[in-house]
C-alpha cells in the first residue's frame, strides 16, 4: 500500500516535471525562432539599404553615360548626313555640285570612327558580384541583366568599323585625298591646335567623286552608322527605362542633386 502511494507520487512528479521541460522546451524554441526571424529582417532590410545604395549610384552613372552616349549619337547622325551628301555627288562624271566645301566635308568622314565609351563600374559590379539576384524588382532585374550584352555588341561593333577605318579607309584616302587639307576645319584639342595648313599637292577631286571604289566605301561606312545608331538608340531607351523604374522605387530621392549627394556619401 505504501508502495503504491510513493509510486503515485513518483508519477505525479515525473508528469509535473515533463510538463515543465515541454514549456521550458517549447519556449527556447519559440525564443530560437523569433531570433532567428529577428535576424531575418535585420539581413532583409541591410540587402534593401545595399540595394538602394546600388540602385541610386547605378542611376548616377547612367546619367553620365547617356550624356556620353548622346553626343556619339549626335557625332554619328552627322557623319550620316555627311555621308549623304558626299554619295550625292559620286559619279563617273566626279563632279562636286555641292555648295559645301568637300575639304571639309571630307573631315567627318575621316573621322568617322567615333565610338561610344560608357562608365560600367557600378553595373559590372551588381552583375558580376552577384548582387544582380538581390534586386528585388523584377522589371529593374530584368533591364540590368540585358544591358551588358546590348553595350558590349555596340563596343565590338564599333571596334570592328575602326579597324575597318584604319586599315581601308585611310590608306584609301591617303593615296587620292590631301589629308592635310582637312584639319582646320575642325577644332577638338583644348591645349593645342590641329590645323596643319595647307597642302602643296594639288589634288583634282574629280579623281576621288569619280571612283566606284570611294562610293563602296561611303556605302559601307551607311550602313554600318545606320546599324550602330539604331543599337545605340534601344540602348538609350533601356537607360531611360531604368531610371525611370528607380526613381518609382524611390520617390523621395532629390535627383537633380544626386551625384552630389553620392560624393558626399549621402544617398537618401
Amino acid at each position: 500500500m505504501r508502495f503504491l502511494r510513493f509510486e503515485k507520487i513518483i508519477n505525479l512528479v515525473r508528469g509535473k516535471y515533463l510538463r515543465y521541460a515541454v514549456g521550458e522546451t517549447i519556449l527556447v524554441v519559440i525564443g530560437i525562432l523569433l531570433a532567428l526571424q529577428v535576424n531575418n529582417l535585420n539581413e532583409k532590410r541591410k540587402l534593401r539599404v545595399q540595394e538602394k545604395n546600388v540602385l541610386l549610384s547605378l542611376h548616377n552613372e547612367i546619367s553620365s553615360n547617356l550624356i556620353s552616349l548622346e553626343t556619339s549619337l549626335n557625332e554619328k547622325k552627322t557623319i550620316l548626313q555627311v555621308n549623304k551628301k558626299l554619295l550625292e555627288n559620286t559619279s563617273p562624271e566626279g563632279k562636286w555640285k555641292s555648295k559645301e566645301k568637300l575639304d571639309s566635308l571630307m573631315y567627318y568622314f575621316t573621322v568617322s570612327g567615333w565610338i561610344y565609351v560608357p562608365d560600367n563600374g557600378v553595373l559590372n559590379e551588381i552583375v558580376n558580384s552577384g548582387k544582380l539576384s538581390d534586386l528585388e524588382n523584377n522589371s529593374i532585374k530584368n533591364l540590368v541583366a540585358s544591358i551588358p550584352q546590348q553595350v558590349s555588341q555596340i563596343l565590338e561593333e564599333d571596334r570592328i568599323y575602326r579597324d575597318d577605318l584604319h586599315q581601308y579607309f585611310l590608306p584609301y584616302l591617303g593615296k587620292k585625298f590631301a589629308l592635310k587639307n582637312i584639319a582646320k576645319y575642325r577644332e577638338l584639342y583644348k591645349y593645342s591646335k590641329s590645323a596643319l595648313g595647307k597642302s602643296n599637292f594639288n589634288i583634282n577631286y574629280s579623281i576621288i567623286l569619280g571612283d566606284l571604289e570611294f562610293e563602296n566605301i561611303l556605302t559601307i561606312q551607311a550602313i554600318w552608322i545606320k546599324f550602330s545608331i539604331e543599337m545605340c538608340e534601344n540602348l538609350k531607351l533601356k537607360y531611360l527605362k531604368l531610371q525611370k523604374l528607380i526613381e518609382e522605387k524611390y520617390p523621395n530621392v532629390d535627383y537633380s542633386k544626386l551625384k552630389e549627394d553620392l560624393e558626399n556619401g549621402f544617398w537618401g
